[in-house]
């Protein structure tokens, strides 16, 4: 389906015009996946979610994406378009905003209501622990004004639910996305690093990650509502494409898979510790990694 004058588009739709529009680009250009994940120091499940309209894509990636695989100006011109249109501060279509994903707005009223968010990501950082400066890098970065985006204010205001001290979140992270904040640009991933820190002071938040050394079996990316539902836990997991939300009987699945992680996660204390270790790095110019 693509965009026109006679459907509403929605903020889906005009994505995955642009991921097939980038997919055909980049066969056309004789290129895989994992070329363009070297070109734009993305994981190549992002590139996946990208190809398929699940994900965005920011100014700069879209930029290196299209001189790298050789677009023709035409061709070019629509994927501008196309990410225009998915990225701009307030789209507007017969008077209503759109922006936000169907199935995301389940996740922010799911969300919302549960008493403890538990919250693991193998790649990359989860958004309700993202710094602004990191958010704003997400989101398109340079070649964008400052005016923020409906997508950049919402996930702002998600982070409001940690001043609930009722709510608890436990996040669970691996090295790896540690590690890929080297794919930013230095500024950020101080700010990031400081922003993860400042959140560990806060009693209702934790924050672990699963070192290499753990040789853990990395599930993907998934999240666990803690009675959310009359008292119910209700879990969904990230895919190419979308989410899948957890069943009666899956949700022990995702339970079990939770208490594995927490076995090889280290600990809160060590975490910081880690943290710190990288922040100072950072701020003192050398690289992150050892």
């Amino acid at each position: 389906m693509t965009v026109d004058d006679r459907q509403p588009p929605t903020d889906q739709t005009v994505r995955r015009d642009l991921g097939e529009l980038l997919t055909a680009a980049r066969k056309n250009a004789g290129k895989r996946q994992v070329d363009i994940q070297r070109l734009i120091g993305k994981s190549q499940s992002t590139v996946t979610k990208i190809e398929h309209g699940t994900t965005s894509i920011s100014h700069e990636d879209l930029g290196l994406w299209i001189t790298d695989c050789a677009v023709e100006s035409r061709l070019s011109e629509k994927m501008w378009m196309l990410w225009s249109r998915a990225n701009a501060p307030r789209r507007v279509w017969s008077g209503e905003r759109i922006g936000t994903p169907e199935w995301f707005v389940k996740v922010l009223a799911t969300e919302a209501r549960a008493a403890e968010v538990h919250s693991w990501t193998g790649e990359r950082i989860p958004g309700l622990i993202q710094s602004e400066a990191y958010m704003y890098d997400q989101f398109g970065g340079t070649g964008l004004s400052m005016e923020v985006s409906p997508r950049f204010t919402q996930r702002v205001k998600r982070q409001e639910l940690f001043n609930h001290p009722a709510k608890g979140f436990v996040f669970v992270i691996s090295e790896a996305a540690l590690d890929r904040l080297c794919a930013q640009k230095d500024d950020i991933i101080e700010d990031q690093l400081g922003h993860m820190l400042a959140l560990t002071r806060r009693a209702n938040v934790t924050i672990r990650y699963v070192p290499y050394r753990a040789a853990a079996y990395v599930d993907p990316d998934f999240i666990i509502f803690r009675r959310a539902d009359h008292g119910k836990d209700i879990g969904y997991s990230e895919n190419s494409a979308g989410i899948d939300w957890s069943t009666r009987r899956s949700i022990k699945t995702y339970a079990k898979a939770w208490d594995a992680l927490l076995d090889t996660a280290a600990t809160a204390d060590e975490t910081r510790t880690e943290l710190h270790r990288r922040f100072q790095r950072q701020r003192s110019g050398g690289p992150d990694r050892e």
